[in-house]
């Protein structure tokens, strides 16, 4: 797996989340396996809210997102009711987020949070814009970041070091399993 961007395939674009946004989502067409069968990924058409890839082995789905410098603990996202409503159907995806270092185009860290842990409660409702702005009424979310647990990240790249690919499907086999079974106690009357 390459942890570099290949910054010349968004030389044509003049605003940098434009570039960002090509470069990101071209690296992860290229260099991104889907954790739960490990087949190549496919891109979704452009403005699809709240899915930017899917596997057309398995069906997962998955959306991307990214930012530069670290982490932190929260990502700033598009429309607060798209995401409610994607979050709550009955094929809500995966969530990928990738960190980069725009000095050197490399990524840093690049994870997988699956779709159980990507949930309504670690979506954050931004206020409305203002009656003076463009999209007057507007309401964006912000994704918690630090609401989810270290289990629920599934790491390909961390600290620019790349995890094995056996590492990460095995990962996501071992958190469906546990994932099946808390369900299945809890639909049978038992906590876990």
């Amino acid at each position: 797996m390459q942890t570099i961007l290949n910054n010349q395939i968004a030389n044509k674009y003049k605003s940098n989340s434009q570039k960002i946004r090509v470069l990101t989502e071209g690296w992860a067409r290229r260099e991104v396996f889907c954790p739960a069968c490990g087949s190549v990924i496919s891109e979704f058409e452009n403005n699809r809210p709240v899915a930017d890839f899917f596997c057309p082995s398995c069906k997962e789905e998955y959306e991307l997102k990214s930012k530069k410098d670290s982490i932190g603990n929260k990502i700033v996202d598009g429309a607060y009711k798209n995401m409610i409503e994607r979050l709550q159907s009955n094929n809500n995806p995966n969530f990928f987020l990738l960190n980069y270092d725009i000095k050197n185009y490399s990524i840093q860290n690049f994870f997988v949070v699956p779709k159980h842990f990507f949930v309504p409660e670690i979506i954050e409702r931004r206020k409305p814009l203002s009656d003076t702005a463009k999209r007057a009424g507007w309401v964006g979310c912000n994704i918690l970041l630090k609401t989810i647990p270290q289990t629920g990240k599934i790491f390909y790249i961390k600290n620019q070091k790349v995890e094995s690919k056996s590492k990460i499907l095995d990962s996501w086999k071992k958190l469906y399993f546990y994932e099946s079974k808390k369900n299945l106690c809890l639909r049978a009357g038992y906590l876990m």
